[in-house]
């Protein structure tokens, strides 16, 4: 016995320093992470030995440096993926390191917004420039010092700021007053143009028409736009300081106008069904799809082609979609009860040929009886078939499930010419089937049209060499109203079956009490029932157009343009909405774009929305952006307590004034001296039951230091407790 014990702890030593030295040796060659590994295996085997835990601690702390190292040296390579391996190595060597971690979640950032920069570039290509916009700015909030990002929205403000500068090479600008009383055509743009210093060529077929207007203080574009309206004509520019005017009529505006063709990329919507809403809302009869591309190509004028673009960027969005968490029970339970004797039911007589008397044939004659057997059988069986699947959908398509098998049954039987039958089989559904088709409102709620089918196969009608099975099936359809997250229960499909047989001899079956030994019962009752959930919850709402292009200036019933006749009175008009503001217009101009959003307030949390199991935990973090000079920022998060509740939090709490469902957070101590998004408060919060509980803000009157009120835009976000 001791010299086995001598020999195993030989064969362990012996083990434990191979281990070592195959650690030594992946250090030696940089290989860090083997070397890492290799002392946490010899540990495992001798978790006793302090020195060897030394060593580990060493190694890993070099490891983690290591890869730190080259993780640096592959982001100088601009090899963001390669450094991200890096950092993993690092961290499983030493999941501990502060400079990886910090280094890993900058790098994640950075790829997250590099996704969304390419996804603009793909938007921009595709002529979807307020999408580009958007994308573009988005990346700049998730990672300010994106460059590339950053000239994109460059180039596209100084192309904004080069459209609304002034288009003519005007000798003033100053405004003058229009005082024409029954005056000729030619001789009051003859007036503007010795105004302003332009050249105005007149078509030849103007005609001479008396002008009564009077305008006082009006620029150049208003005096033109006045002039035009009157006199019910247009002009097509011809150079920096020259116009060429025409009477305003379709002949001549198909003269002058230039075409342009132009191809349009479609993301969400089907070509075929954006040309049916461009014909029938801008009457554009040049058009031509193609169904393979998802492109649809327009030749009109400009103003008709930027149309074009705008209809298509509010209808071309992104469907809302959902998934169905469906819950089927299937419960069977079949009782089965046999008791009593058998005693057959035919006696048989057979007879050999014979001559001779009746009394000879009776002695040759064979008589049969039956065999008597006893019957006590009883059976109780409980079967439950139970599916929860999961499944994906759009808005508007249906759905499929199915739990059950393909059954091939006996279709038709042909015979062919040389008398060879063949048999043909079609493969039927058994089982469970259900068909969903969701249709997902504005507000996140779904109206739910379900077909339900749970089908068996029955008994065979036919027989044994041409069998011909029944099929037993329930059926329900119904629309439902669900909001998200809301679980709908589905049940009463239930089927009874009782079978009762009694076999009995005849006269002796129904002799009272004795009978009971002549007779046979045979027993059985079946219950099947189904119960159903079905639960929707949205993954993505409808993405609804932005503000700028729910209201889209089209012209006037004769002619398409894309902005109002008399725009110019009103500068606020014409005007859309801007991704960057006025301060950052400077800073562009200067090469540099900075996230300013003036004086409003951001408050936002980190994600849209979180996920946690019931009795789990997570931390929600709150983001404040724009907070410079703003020392105090008071406010509530509002929840439901019977979903989730406040675990643990860091920052400023008022557990005084706090109550169940409403978290208040003073945050008197801010000091930030930057407009960028930093994490203002982290809070935990635990979930109770399944359920979704939205954290919503409530905020006050806010001021800045030197006493100007500020706005504030808040962000909601959502926990779902499964």
């Amino acid at each position: 016995m001791k010299l086995l014990l001598i020999c195993i702890l030989s064969l362990a030593l012996i083990n434990c320093s191979s281990t070592i030295k195959d650690a030594e040796l992946f250090a030696a060659k940089d290989e860090w992470l083997q070397a890492v590994l290799a002392y946490r295996k010899a540990l495992i085997k001798d978790p006793g030995d302090i020195e060897l835990r030394s060593r580990l601690k060493q190694t890993e702390l070099k490891a983690a440096d290591f890869y730190y190292q080259h993780g640096l040296k592959m982001l100088q390579q601009k090899n963001i993926d390669a450094a991200i391996v890096q950092y993993q190595r690092g961290l499983i060597a030493k999941s501990d390191h502060s400079k990886l971690e910090q280094a890993m979640k900058d790098l994640l950032i950075i790829k997250e917004a590099n996704r969304v920069y390419r996804e603009g570039v793909l938007s921009r290509e595709a002529e979807r420039h307020e999408d580009a916009k958007k994308l573009f700015a988005q990346v700049l909030r998730i990672y300010p010092d994106h460059e590339q990002a950053a000239l994109e929205l460059q180039s596209y403000q100084l192309k904004s700021d080069e459209q609304s500068e002034n288009d003519f090479a005007l000798t003033s600008t100053d405004p003058v007053t229009l005082n024409f009383k029954k005056s000729d055509i030619r001789s009051t743009f003859k007036f503007l143009a010795k105004s302003f210093g332009i050249t105005v060529i007149f078509d030849d077929t103007i005609k001479d028409v008396s002008v009564t207007l009077f305008a006082k203080d009006v620029t150049f574009k208003q005096a033109l736009n006045l002039l035009l309206v009157t006199t019910k004509t247009f002009y097509k520019k011809l150079g920096k300081n020259t116009i060429l005017l025409a009477p305003d009529s379709k002949e001549k505006r198909g003269q002058y106008e230039d075409y342009i063709i132009r191809s349009f990329a479609l993301r969400n919507t089907k070509a075929k069904k954006m040309s049916a809403i461009l014909k029938s809302m801008l009457s554009i009869k040049k058009l031509i799809i193609n169904e393979k591309q998802n492109t649809i190509m327009v030749r009109s004028t400009a103003d008709v082609l930027e149309l074009v673009d705008k209809v298509i960027a509010v209808n071309d969005r992104k469907p809302a979609e959902l998934i169905l968490d469906v819950e089927i029970l299937e419960v069977n339970r079949t009782k089965t009860e046999q008791l009593g004797l058998d005693f057959g039911s035919t006696i048989s007589v057979a007879y050999e040929s014979f001559t001779g008397s009746f009394s000879r044939a009776l002695s040759l004659g064979t008589v049969t009886l039956p065999g008597i057997s006893f019957s006590y059988l009883k059976q109780d069986i409980d079967a439950k078939i139970l599916a929860n699947p999961k499944i994906r959908v759009i808005d508007d398509k249906p759905a499929k499930i199915h739990i059950g098998d393909r059954v091939p049954l006996r279709s038709s039987t042909i015979q062919n010419v040389t008398g060879q039958t063949r048999t043909t089989y079609t493969y039927t559904d058994i089982g469970i089937k259900m068909t969903v088709e969701p249709d997902i409102h504005l507000d996140n709620s779904v109206t739910v049209k379900m077909n339900l089918e749970v089908s068996s196969l029955g008994q065979n009608l036919g027989t044994v060499s041409e069998p011909a099975f029944s099929i037993g099936t329930r059926n329900a359809t119904t629309f439902m109203l669900l909001r998200d997250g809301e679980t709908a229960i589905l049940g009463g499909l239930i089927r009874d079956e009782d079978r009762r047989s009694t076999a009995k001899v005849p006269g002796l079956g129904d002799i009272p009490v004795l009978g009971r030994l002549f007779s046979n019962d045979d027993n059985q009752s079946v219950r099947t029932d189904v119960l159903l959930t079905i639960t929707p919850r949205i993954v993505r709402g409808w993405d609804l157009p932005p503000k700028n292009l729910r209201n889209i200036y089209s012209g006037t019933e004769k002619t398409y343009t894309n902005q109002p006749i008399f725009s110019n009175f009103n500068d606020n008009l014409s005007r859309t909405d801007v991704e960057i503001s006025e301060s950052s217009q400077r800073s562009i101009l200067s090469g540099k774009i900075e996230a300013s959003h003036e004086d409003i307030i951001n408050l936002r949390f980190k994600k849209p929305a979180y996920t946690v199991l019931a009795g789990g935990e997570i931390e929600v973090q709150i983001y404040g952006e724009n907070l410079e000079n703003i020392k105090s920022l008071p406010f509530e998060v509002l929840y439901n307590p019977s979903l989730v509740s406040l675990w643990h939090s860091e920052g400023e709490l008022d557990e005084k004034n706090s109550t169940p469902g409403i978290l208040r957070v003073p945050l008197y101590k801010i000091n930030i001296s930057n407009d960028k998004p930093v994490v203002i408060y982290k809070l935990k919060m635990k979930g109770i039951k399944p359920g979704i509980s939205y954290l919503v803000f409530r905020t006050s009157e806010y001021q800045r230091e030197n006493g100007d009120e500020v706005k504030t835009q808040v962000q909601t976000t959502r926990v779902i407790v499964h």
